[in-house]
């Protein structure tokens, strides 16, 4: 857990919030492998689980999106070397990205809250044969890109404090 923290004083609340969305999206990952089983089994005897495909959709978007904020913090994302920098070039290159994920995340995370609400507040779902909310959904993407915009400022403020990372 210590190469998670971007600072000494806020590892462990940045930490434990990070893991616990990782934690959450494992257990749907989890939920989602179950119900996929349960409901191939119960289509053989003509038993299918209603509002499959939508569970699966909403579970889909918790999986990737919650644990957008150990990513960030971890400096995970899939990147690609052109150059390979070295001392203060890759210091610069570093902010430079950083800033750029925490612009990025602040907007997405905007958007999506905005969408989040509305969804909230009107009570919208999915109708096919059953009634599925998909609300859970789409404050699952507004939280993932939330924690992502944090850790990303975290990281920025990392590089003003002259933090070292892995």
């Amino acid at each position: 857990m210590a190469e998670l923290s971007a600072g000494k004083n806020r590892t462990s609340f940045t930490e434990k919030i990070s893991l616990t969305l990782v934690i959450i999206s494992f257990a749907a990952l989890a939920l989602l492998m179950l119900w996929m089983t349960a409901d191939v089994i119960l289509v053989l005897f003509g038993y299918p689980i209603p509002g499959t495909i939508n569970y699966t959709e909403i579970l889909n978007v918790v999986i990737l999106f919650l644990p957008l904020a150990y990513v960030t913090a971890r400096r995970s994302h899939i990147v690609v070397d052109i150059i390979q920098y070295t001392g203060k070039a890759k210091q610069i290159t570093d902010f430079v990205a950083d800033c750029s994920v925490f612009l990025y995340s602040v907007v997405f995370s905007w958007q999506l809250g905005i969408k989040a609400w509305k969804s909230l507040s009107t009570g919208e779902f999915d109708m096919i044969g059953i009634k599925v909310f998909v609300f859970p959904a789409k404050i699952a993407l507004a939280i993932g890109a939330i924690g992502s915009a944090l850790a990303a400022l975290f990281l920025i403020v990392g590089h003003f404090r002259g933090e070292k990372r892995a």
